[in-house]
Parts: structure tokens; C-alpha cells; sequence
């Protein structure tokens, strides 16, 4: 079942634009009050769950590291399950994120950092970032199954012993078509919000051919030009919005940005 986007909306519903939240079910709850307090009508459509990986990861990994870096704030959640923390004197060895979000998390969890994240707060930021700093003789990268390698790949250039573990999964959620002819067809958002590359394939599959049309006419807030990148090969009509700074205050930003010129 494929076709336009139902416009029929009520005065109030036109006051308040739809945006269909998309990230995991359980990293919504903020963003979606943020979104309220805007002005905005939140619909939630987790298309990805996080779960828990089996992982070898020890105090003596922690211990053996001169660098740990994070690559997300899952990371961290679920690196704290396995070795709870703090970890280490961040004076001792360096104890780096990829993100804001992530760097709150850890303190959050009583553990510093040596080093504020790197703006655009990606991994091609943090490289750069690198290219200046003494090479540590062992690093520890905390990261999710299948996540990008491109710490790794450059350090591991660069002579040094490299140990990864990951610490969780990402899976596509179980969506019930009745769930999916509400979102796409009955109650159609007015914008999408989609937090990483992942998250945005797993919409389109979740859509499937019957909504496929419905999505790719849609704009899209995201938080990368690389995801910005794959949008327009997946086929979307309109350039995806890329929030500045990435994560959720750039993405309320973008939303807010995109209201006042619709």
C-alpha cells in the first residue's frame, strides 16, 4: 500500500507538527518532552532495540589501556554493567568519548574524562584530534557489534595495540503492522527525527514497499552529513536536515528551524 502523505489534520494538529521519533525505545523519553515543550506532537517508532552483547571484557583490559575510548553512550551504559565504574584516574591514562551525550553519561557514572569531545563529535573527528597527541602504546576501544572501525584502523596504523570489545548489539524491532498503518498511513508524521545510519535503514525496511513513498517524501532531521549522504541514496525526495550540533539539542534546533520555514 503505497501513496501520498494524509494531510488531513485537524487546527490543532496543524499548530503542533507531527515528528515521528525514531531511536530506541528507551533513549526516547527526553527528547520526546523536549519535543512537547516545543510545540511539537511526538510519535514514537523505536526502529532499533540495544541489547546486550556477551563480552570478555575484564578489569585487566581497563588496567592494560593508555587510551580507553567510547563510542557511543551505549557503550558506556553497557560497559558499566559488565565493569562497573569509575574505571581509572583519567590523570593516569587518557579516557576519551566520541560525544557529548556520551561524555555526560560517563560522568554521570562518576568517571572523567581527559579531554572535552571533539566537534563535529564523530570519529573522524576524534582522529584528527590524535594526529596531535602522543601516540599511546595500547588503547581499549568500548563499542557496539559491527560499529564503524575508524579509531581502530588508524591507530592500528599507526603501531598501536589495539584491543576492542563490544559491549552491545543492535537489532531491528519487532513492528506489528497495525503499528506500522497507524504511523505511515492513519496518522502520518510531518518530519522524521533519525539519530544514525542504522536507525534510517531500519525505517526504510520497517516502512517496506507498501510506505515507501510515504517516508522518502518526507524531511528528515538527522545528525550527520554522512547520513545526510545516505538519505539521498536511499532515495529520499528533500535534503536531510543535519542537525548542529549533532544529538538532541541540535536536533530540536533543526526542528524549531524547519517549523518556522514550513
Amino acid at each position: 500500500m503505497s501513496g501520498a502523505v494524509n494531510n488531513n489534520r485537524t487546527d490543532e494538529h496543524n499548530s503542533k507538527p507531527r515528528v515521528l521519533i525514531t531511536r530506541p525505545k528507551h533513549q526516547q523519553a527526553e527528547f520526546i518532552d523536549h519535543c512537547k515543550q516545543a510545540g511539537f506532537e511526538p510519535q514514537s517508532l523505536p526502529c532499533m532495540d540495544i541489547l546486550p552483547e556477551s563480552s570478555d571484557l575484564t578489569a585487566q583490559d581497563i588496567k592494560q589501556a593508555k587510551l580507553i575510548f567510547f563510542t557511543s553512550r551505549n557503550a558506556v551504559e553497557f560497559a558499566h554493567n559488565i565493569v562497573p565504574f569509575p574505571w581509572a584516574d583519567s590523570s593516569e591514562k587518557m579516557v576519551c568519548a566520541v560525544g557529548r551525550a556520551t561524555t555526560r553519561m560517563l560522568s554521570k557514572l562518576q568517571q572523567k574524562t581527559s579531554h572535552p569531545p571533539i566537534a563535529p563529535y564523530n570519529s573522524e573527528a576524534f582522529v584528527t584530534w590524535m594526529k596531535n597527541q602522543p601516540l599511546p602504546a595500547t588503547a581499549l576501544i568500548i563499542t557496539g557489534k559491527g560499529g564503524r572501525d575508524v579509531v581502530e584502523t588508524y591507530l592500528l596504523e599507526q603501531g598501536c595495540n589495539v584491543v576492542v570489545k563490544a559491549v552491545y548489539k543492535r537489532v531491528l524491532p519487532a513492528i506489528s503492522d497495525a503499528q506500522r498503518l497507524k504511523v505511515f498511513l492513519e496518522e502520518p508524521p510531518d518530519i522524521i527525527s533519525v539519530t544514525s545510519d542504522d536507525v534510517l535503514r531500519n525505517l526504510v525496511n520497517i516502512a517496506g514497499p507498501e510506505y515507501a513513498d510515504v517516508i522518502r517524501q518526507l524531511p528528515l532531521v538527522v545528525n550527520s552529513n554522512r547520513c545526510a549522504q545516505l538519505a539521498e541514496r536511499l532515495d529520499f525526495e528533500l535534503p536531510a536536515i543535519v542537525a548542529n550540533p549533532p544529538g538532541d539539542e541540535g536536533q530540536l534546533a533543526a526542528l524549531q528551524q524547519w517549523r518556522s520555514n514550513s
